[in-house]
């Protein structure tokens, strides 16, 4: 089954889904997305937004004056995310049916978000290159995903449930091991940490 015929199926049960197979921590990421940064004012991208569950805590940071896009390639899903949008009233957000896989970002934007989404993307870390390479000097970049790691409190349990879990959610957790290095070679004022108990990497830093 390809992907999106998987997550045209997985849509109506998707942010449930999302909670289990984080553990909880879903709940936890999206406050992390945002935690530290200035973004009043700013207009986002949130790269791979699904449902729109980022949303909230981005709508929050921006402020009335700041916009959010939200860009994903499964109009089903997206669906999802409009009719969030429209029960909230937030009339900041445009929505983007596109493969963040292919698309070039918008000229205008200031922060570049992407939560658990990148890793769903073939050859994640080329496309990451490409991405950082095609952004204006400036732009913020914040990304958090399930990266493997080589260290930390169980980081050998962490891994393993990250790539049993890659087959559930179609992602190429493979793939992902030349990640940070492409960030930091790419990007300026560089900070790496985890979130919710090292499950998740958070990956920050400043297209030079």
């Amino acid at each position: 089954m390809k992907l999106a015929e998987r997550y045209d199926i997985a849509a109506p049960i998707y942010d449930r889904t999302a909670w289990v197979l984080s553990l909880g921590g879903i709940d936890k990421l999206h406050p992390a997305l945002v935690a530290g940064l200035e973004l009043s004012g700013k207009t986002v991208a949130d790269l791979g937004c699904g449902t729109g569950l980022a949303f909230p805590a981005l709508i929050e940071a921006i402020g009335p004056s700041g916009r959010v896009i939200g860009l994903d390639n499964n109009a089903a899903i997206l669906a999802k995310a409009e009719k969030r949008v429209t029960e909230h009233g937030w009339n900041n957000v445009k929505l983007v049916v596109d493969d963040i896989a292919t698309t070039p970002l918008l000229p205008d934007i200031d922060v570049v978000f992407s939560c658990i989404a990148m890793s769903c993307v073939p050859d994640p870390s080329e496309k990451l290159d490409e991405l950082l390479g095609n952004l204006k000097p400036g732009t913020v970049v914040r990304i958090i995903d399930a990266l493997p790691r080589t260290r930390g409190f169980g980081f050998r349990a962490i891994n393993g449930y990250n790539f049993l879990k890659s087959f559930i959610v179609g992602s190429h957790y493979k793939k992902l091991e030349p990640f940070e290095r492409v960030f930091r070679e790419r990007l300026s004022n560089v900070v790496v940490d985890s979130v919710h108990g090292g499950m998740y990497t958070r990956l920050t830093g400043v297209k030079a």
